[in-house]
């Protein structure tokens, strides 16, 4: 897959459910933690963690996320493995869709990873409702993206993580 900073090689790794696709960093990193993009900007790396139950908007994500010169630390389908993996990998923010599929929904995740790990979430959502956005805004994101993702959108949202985290 190219990604506009070099050849991005992807690895599929499948454990029970989950889906985690391992990148292999771009050469050419000026220092650790930080990349250049597009037009040579140089941007801090934030560590993403994806919530997504679909797959092609997951790998859409993956890719945008890549492109902007951030990491993709893993995919997870579902809140539990999300939580999990949160847990596991100590993102700096996640990508996180309120709609999944079991009985937690990405707002219970959300709100149990910023319990447990201090770690806010970016909602993705095509739910516009007024209870839903409320419900989420209940959780202290850092921000709330519609879909389609908005390349400039999610760019501006990632900066702002990397202004916060210090990363």
């Amino acid at each position: 897959m190219k990604n506009g900073i070099g050849t991005m090689e992807t690895s599929p790794l499948l454990t029970g459910r989950e889906l985690r696709l391992a990148a292999v960093p771009p050469e050419g990193e000026d220092r650790p933690g930080e990349r250049r993009v597009g037009d040579g900007l140089a941007v801090a790396n934030v560590k993403v963690l994806i919530v997504e139950d679909e797959f092609f908007i997951a790998l859409d994500n993956q890719e945008q996320v890549e492109n902007l010169g951030h990491t993709v630390v893993g995919i997870a389908i579902s809140a539990d493995q999300a939580v999990s993996m949160a847990e596991r990998e100590k993102p700096d923010v996640v990508l996180m869709d309120i709609r999944l599929d079991g009985e937690a929904d990405g707002i219970d995740a959300a709100a149990e990873i910023r319990d447990r790990l201090d770690i806010a979430s970016i909602f993705v959502t095509a739910n516009t409702d007024p209870a839903t956005l409320q419900r989420a805004r209940q959780t202290r994101p850092f921000g709330i993206l519609h879909k389609p993702l908005e390349r400039a959108r999610l760019r501006d949202m990632l900066a702002r993580v990397s202004g916060r985290s210090g990363t």
